[in-house]
């Protein structure tokens, strides 16, 4: 299922180029504005409608959207991608150059997910150039801050447009993932009571309290939670990521921090998880009148509207025609149904404007954020057909 488009591939992996050369992450003042407005120029140029949108408490970071055959309060499908990146760090490449070796484009972003971004431009070029009749309303969103707090899709799920179905290019290398796990961080401080170092038995020590705490996540959370499995996310976990605490070696600690990472499934809530840690923390102190614990979401790290877990139903219309397509445009490789390994902005809008979603884009997410970030290009252009065909399929 190869359709005859009417764009090419010089054209599409010109558009991936121009993405990665403008720089989107949180090192550069107003980062995704310079390639929002870019994009919507070209869109403009293609005779597509588009806008750029202030997004609410964002210092005036731009969302991107395009729509056709026009802006619609309420839409069929919406092709949702972000255009932040990481910060270049150490990369091995320049970052910002471009370049194509044996058949991979390299280039911060390239995969994470301006690869995915230039498909989805250029399968709304197609489609406009095509003339296509798309009654029940496309949309193109490319959303700020979601390597942050996820403002750009956020704002979005308070303000607009309302999409039945959303497809979002991170890279899967084109499985179709329609589910997969939420991520809470979650910080429990304990307190105890200092005293010298030299008379450790007088005070409490808040440094043993998260390390007992912490052993009982290991040994006794981890465990029950490796039981509990979704048919496509998988298990829950739990990491023990971050101990913070004391100040000098000759000071009974009176306060330690503990930052866990739970990844947890869609038939999870958000009460039960914080719950079980809390109990946790209360096995530690229970037996110490003086040693305290207080828990917390770190919402300041994650997104306003959490990062909740995703599923939509495996037989939904969406994800039967999704793999069926991938299954023509990719032969060689099985379509899935598979989770994402990582999270994503579906999640914001299944969760809480009930659209159905898939994950499916050109890229492995191995490459995502590495120091020698590459994708596939193959993949890009073959991409583009397997969104053009969705498109047609639910928006006609």
């Amino acid at each position: 299922m190869h359709s005859n488009i009417p764009i090419d591939r010089e054209e599409i992996l010109n558009l991936a180029f121009e993405l990665i050369k403008i720089e989107s992450h949180k090192e550069v003042d107003y980062q995704e504005n310079k390639i929002a407005e870019w994009i919507k120029s070209k869109f403009q140029k293609e005779g597509i409608e588009s806008e750029t949108v202030a997004v609410d408490n964002a210092d005036g970071r731009l969302n991107v959207m395009a729509y056709l055959p026009k802006k619609s309060d309420q839409i069929s499908l919406m092709f949702n991608g972000h255009t932040d990146t990481v910060p270049p760090y150490g990369m091995s490449i320049d970052p910002f150059k471009p370049e194509i070796k044996e058949g991979k484009l390299y280039g911060r972003g390239a995969v994470d997910m301006k690869g995915g971004i230039a498909a989805f431009m250029a399968t709304m070029f197609a489609l406009k150039r095509a003339n296509i009749e798309l009654p029940g309303g496309l949309a193109f969103a490319g959303v700020i801050d979601e390597e942050q707090s996820c403002r750009g899709t956020e704002y979005i799920v308070k303000n607009g447009p309302v999409p039945d179905m959303v497809v979002v290019a991170e890279p899967t290398d084109m499985k179709v993932c329609p589910a997969h796990k939420g991520m809470e961080w979650i910080e429990v401080t304990f307190k105890g009571q200092a005293s010298h170092g030299s008379r450790p038995r007088e005070g409490i020590n808040a440094v043993l309290l998260a390390s007992e705490f912490s052993l009982k996540v290991q040994n006794e959370l981890l465990p029950k939670l490796e039981q509990r499995h979704h048919e496509i996310a998988g298990q829950a976990s739990i990491n023990v990521g971050k101990i913070q605490g004391g100040d000098d070696p000759n000071i009974v600690p009176d306060t330690c921090v503990v930052q866990l990472d739970r990844r947890w499934l869609p038939d999870e809530t958000i009460e039960s998880i914080t719950e079980e840690v809390t109990e946790l923390a209360n096995k530690v102190t229970k037996n110490n009148s003086k040693g305290k614990y207080s828990v917390r979401g770190m919402r300041e790290a994650t997104a306003a509207l959490l990062n909740t877990p995703h599923s939509t139903d495996v037989n939904s219309s969406l994800v039967q025609e999704a793999l069926h397509i991938v299954s023509h445009v990719f032969p060689d490789r099985e379509p899935g149904p598979v989770a994402f390994k990582g999270w994503s902005d579906a999640a914001q809008l299944s969760n809480n404007l009930g659209t159905k979603g898939i994950v499916v884009g050109p890229g492995n997410i191995a490459q995502a954020h590495a120091t020698l970030e590459y994708i596939d290009v193959e993949e890009i252009v073959k991409s583009v057909h397997v969104y053009y065909e969705l498109a047609k399929k639910f928006c006609t």
